[in-house]
């Protein structure tokens, strides 16, 4: 067993699942993964069948250790046993676990994203204190600063007025701000601010339809047919190998310590560029009419977009979104190590939709 455990939340999540892919392929460490008991299902069940569609299964029990417990749960609902063992191995602790849902309730989001982030933070403490901890690292955002005013966002400062969205975009700006307390009182704490993650920049694949697909669904399913937007206005997303490669290598730098990267596009793609792919790349999709936002707003609509609408508003920061990201630390920590910044231009939004209709989520 290698020397060098480390712990991970979020395991069953498509950004945890790549990079336990990720860390497995590339190094040779044991990975004791936090899992929620499902059913009838053991956590070595749920871990196995978590790796068998990376062909990864047969490390559960050797290289992967499955222990059972629930980031909402105080804790992490561990037993003594398990914590007793962390403490033993583990010297870094990636928490990834968070409800990504933008339309996710206030209730749940804060249950899980500041909850669970305080649980992890009290772990965190006592794996360092009673342990043999290094390094904790917390996955954030790059939308901390809420996506509904104009605003710069620099890595290592949190915006004084955010202005959220969503609930999902509070409660991560709430779960940050903990960690950066902590990071004050002395926990080596790493920050990761991701931006919309989705499919693998050569493939378009990725193992959960989540965050922005289901937006795209509405259209491309024909429940919407009008998109409060402009046609130059940009969207920020990030290929999920980018962010995992990034994560590895700038994990692997002791001078990360106390910093935040973010993980994001410098060159975004704009509403315009998403409307051409589909037109020209999948014509059979149904047609799209671009509205202006603040027509929208004041407009009368047909039932079903009233209808709808509630549920779409949580994202349409995202497609109006003002901010900008300062990625002078990602860039700086990233340089010589042969991981570039995305190109999230007309052919990656045309790999990520012809992956997603491939797999019958999307209609063409």
């Amino acid at each position: 067993m290698s020397d060098r455990p480390l712990f991970i939340t979020g395991a069953t999540g498509a950004l945890g699942r790549r990079l336990i892919h990720e860390l497995l392929d590339t190094t040779d460490r044991t990975l004791y993964l936090l899992i929620r008991r499902k059913g009838r299902l053991s956590t070595q069940d749920r871990a196995r069948k978590l790796l068998a569609p990376l062909g990864l299964d047969a490390l559960v029990g050797s290289r992967v250790r499955a222990v059972e417990g629930d980031v909402t749960q105080p804790g992490l609902g561990l037993d003594p046993a398990d914590r007793d063992r962390l403490r033993r191995e583990v010297v870094e602790f990636f928490h990834i676990a968070a409800l990504t849902e933008l339309n996710g309730s206030k209730d749940q989001c804060d249950r899980i994203n500041i909850g669970g982030t305080t649980e992890a933070l009290r772990l965190a403490w006592d794996l360092l204190e009673n342990g043999r901890l290094e390094r904790h690292f917390h996955f954030s955002t790059a939308y901390v600063p809420g996506s509904l005013r104009p605003y710069r966002s620099l890595e290592d400062e949190m915006a004084p007025e955010p202005a959220h969205a969503n609930h999902y975009e509070a409660s991560k700006y709430e779960g940050e701000r903990l960690v950066r307390s902590a990071m004050d009182a002395g926990l080596p704490v790493t920050i990761f601010r991701p931006s919309i993650v989705v499919g693998d920049s050569a493939t378009g694949e990725v193992t959960e339809f989540n965050v922005i697909y289901p937006f795209f669904k509405l259209y491309v399913h024909g429940i919407l047919n009008v998109l409060p937007a402009r046609a130059d206005e940009t969207f920020n997303i990030v290929p999920i190998d980018f962010v995992t490669r990034a994560v590895r290598a700038i994990a692997s730098r002791p001078d990360s310590v106390g910093k935040t990267y973010h993980l994001t596009s410098e060159r975004p793609p704009s509403i315009g560029t998403l409307l051409r792919v589909k037109d020209i790349e999948f014509p059979k999709m149904p047609p799209v009419t671009l509205v202006d936002p603040e027509e929208f707003d004041r407009g009368t609509h047909s039932f079903v977009v009233n209808k709808v609408r509630r549920f779409i508003e949580p994202y349409l920061g995202y497609l109006r979104c003002q901010l900008t990201f300062d990625t002078s630390n990602a860039r700086a920590a990233l340089d010589g190590s042969g991981i570039a910044f995305p190109e999230t231009d007309y052919e990656f939004l045309k790999r990520i939709l012809q992956y997603a209709v491939d797999r019958k989520y999307l209609i063409a």
